[in-house]
């Protein structure tokens, strides 16, 4: 017996692809003889068109014929922010009924580290501009909370598992929140932290991001002992360094 398959048979909702991109940036340090301190960034758009008109969203779109999901991703981002060639990492895919107005929509969702490049917005995008926005967690015993704020006031805020604030579009600040903890375990357990770096780099170039990334604050001891098996040392040393002369490392081959 064959049984003939026809599409037509089946309901098809549309495919969107959404990137949470997160920066670091240097700011000058309160003390001049101090290193340069880092901050977490994190990318995001202004939308141009309805829904959620001039709100903050996730650089992202509709899948086009041919593309895969990653293809797309990569489009929307350069469309959208001039960042090009990203490296991604799956999220996941965000499906609940009801996520986005227009109608029966999925978003395949991506994460990425890069460094605060400069943004562009190309004048056929859907998007009105492109920004960093600062981000700002905290963690003690008893309380989580994660913020994100732009030079006038905080547009979301995650406490202890409710959403406090959330002026995103979309689902957007779901997945802000589940990016948040998946960028922690991709620096901590994985090799996520080293798309930061240049070729070779000083251990402090890799702890002062490591630290405003996890939130965890080592010793330069303690932080080599963690590194270890992950750089290698070359023969080359940094002559620009602030205060000494310091050797540098590359990514453990």
């Amino acid at each position: 017996m064959i049984i003939l398959y026809s599409i037509e048979d089946y309901d098809r909702p549309s495919v969107a692809t959404d990137a949470v991109v997160f920066g670091v940036d240097s700011i000058a340090a309160k003390d001049r003889k101090s290193l340069k301190e880092k901050k977490l960034k994190l990318l995001l758009v202004k939308r141009g068109e309805a829904p959620f008109k001039g709100q903050y969203s996730l650089p992202g779109g509709f899948l086009r014929r041919g593309e895969t999901v990653h293809d797309s991703a990569v489009r929307e981002l350069e469309e959208e922010a001039g960042v090009k060639e990203p490296k991604l990492i799956e999220l996941g895919v965000y499906s609940k009924d009801g996520r986005d107005p227009r109608g029966w929509i999925i978003s395949c969702c991506f994460i990425a580290l890069s460094d605060t490049v400069s943004l562009s917005t190309a004048n056929d995008s859907d998007a009105l501009s492109a920004h960093w926005l600062d981000v700002i967690s905290t963690t003690d015993e008893d309380h989580f909370t994660l913020k994100l704020t732009d030079d006038k006031h905080t547009i979301f805020e995650y406490t202890d598992g409710e959403f406090i604030i959330n002026e995103l579009a979309f689902d957007h600040g779901i997945m802000i929140k589940d990016a948040f903890f998946k960028l922690r375990d991709e620096v901590i357990n994985h090799d996520m932290i080293f798309d930061l770096m240049p070729e070779l780099f000083t251990i402090s170039d890799l702890q002062r991001p490591y630290e405003v990334i996890t939130g965890v604050k080592l010793s330069p001891q303690g932080f080599r002992k963690r590194m270890m098996g992950k750089v290698e040392e070359t023969d080359k040393y940094d002559e620009a360094a602030a205060h000494r002369t310091s050797k540098l490392y590359r990514r453990a081959r």
